[in-house]
């Protein structure tokens, strides 16, 4: 809001200064009373991993999708959103694995975008490139609508 009132010519509006020193002040309270800000959620293990694709029904199109959601995610360390935004033309298989393009993120607020090379998993469950060609066969299948 105080972005629009500057870009308008209102510039100072509306004055936030106040707030701002109390939001400050609730913080280092909290930080002295032993309050802790956003936890960082741990990061998965590759058995964890494992035990979550096998969990996946890998001869239904969900499951199929399921598990590549699960590898790419791990593989990508990127966000929910980075993920669910990506487009069939963002994944290209190559011969080291996969190149995948980031269109835009959180961190990327000129949306400049970045490619990420996936390696080739060791193994079949969990390896980024055959849960990509299982999940393009579904959408082969699907039809020209899935595209």
């Amino acid at each position: 809001m105080r972005t629009m009132h500057r870009l308008a010519g209102h510039t100072g509006q509306p004055a936030t200064e106040s707030a701002r020193l109390a939001l400050r002040a609730y913080k280092r309270q909290r930080a002295e009373a032993g309050g802790r800000g956003q936890r960082e959620a741990a990061p998965i293990t590759i058995d964890a991993l494992r035990a979550m694709v096998s969990a996946c029904d890998l001869d239904t199109p969900i499951g199929r999708r399921d598990r590549l959601l699960l590898v790419l995610g791990l593989a990508l360390m990127g966000r929910r959103s980075e993920l669910v935004a990506l487009q069939r033309e963002d994944v290209r298989e190559v011969p080291d694995g996969l190149e995948v393009t980031i269109r835009t993120s959180k961190t990327d607020k000129d949306s400049v975008g970045e490619t990420i090379a996936i390696p080739r998993g060791t193994h079949p469950l969990t390896d980024p490139v055959v849960a990509w060609r299982d999940w393009l066969t579904v959408l082969d299948q699907a039809g020209p609508c899935s595209r």
